[in-house]
């Protein structure tokens, strides 16, 4: 990565620099070759090069915009590599198999199912929508005809949920029906009297390790930068002010 691909002056422009602008393009132009985009960048270095060489010849890398921008550049570089090294000593493979191990089962996509359901404002009609589906009545032209809900035009098709995503007495009867049945007792939510349709079911699955890698990373390098900086801040006086300069209270303080 020490090759020199250009001298503007006594300045040497490295090979790395190129290839830092060419993964800093945005992704319709990382498409191209590093051939095809490599006059273009290398143009854009030396160009930048002396233009800074002439600002330094007129004095700006003593100005304070100059000095605040380099400070705030300097600040958030070594910040980054700092803890990207740091992370490396806490994201290891074995961090990330414990971590997986530990969140199997929220990893994993939850059971879901797919239902019509038919809301009626009694129990009697609710009981005569099932004796209709008993003699063979068609569940959604009964929805369509019967339903109260928002879903009877659609013939109360409620599309796929988890059992989360309805309230429980909903959730527990739909989820212990097997595809093609109906509940033959009417169940009563807030909302009214249902009978419920199930359609299609879809069991939970656990994604392999791989297939976890990177949701697994992201949880590790949050949780170890997270620790990181608690570490850091336990050994460091830091003072917080308003910004009329008055000091702030201490985080957790009255």
């Amino acid at each position: 990565m020490t090759t020199v691909v250009a001298k503007v002056g006594d300045e040497e422009i490295y090979l790395h620099e190129i290839l830092q602008r060419a993964q800093a393009l945005p992704e319709q132009y990382r498409q191209a070759t590093l051939a095809d985009l490599y006059p273009a960048l290398l143009d854009m270095a030396i160009n930048q090069r002396v233009a800074a060489r002439a600002g330094r010849l007129a004095g700006y890398a003593e100005k304070d915009e100059v000095r605040d921008r380099v400070r705030s550049a300097e600040i958030e570089i070594i910040t980054e590599i700092y803890l990207r090294d740091r992370l490396l000593e806490h994201a290891t493979e074995d961090a990330l198999r414990a971590e997986y191990e530990a969140r199997r089962a929220t990893l994993g996509e939850e059971e879901k199912v797919r239902a019509r359901h038919i809301l009626l404002e009694t129990e009697e009609e609710a009981r005569d929508v099932v004796t209709h589906l008993d003699q063979g009545a068609v569940f959604a032209d009964l929805a369509r005809d019967r339903s109260t809900g928002p879903s009877g035009a659609q013939g109360g098709d409620l599309g796929w949920f988890t059992r989360g995503n309805m309230v429980p007495e909903f959730s527990d009867a739909a989820f212990s029906l097997s595809p093609g049945e109906y509940t033959t007792e009417p169940v009563r939510t807030d909302f009214g009297w249902h009978v419920i349709l199930l359609e299609e079911r879809q069991e939970g699955r656990v994604p392999e390790f791989e297939e976890a890698r990177q949701e697994l990373e992201r949880i590790v390098a949050k949780a170890a930068i997270d620790r990181i900086l608690a570490d850091l801040m336990s050994k460091t006086t830091v003072e917080r002010f308003n910004v009329d300069g008055t000091p702030l209270p201490e985080p957790g303080g009255n």
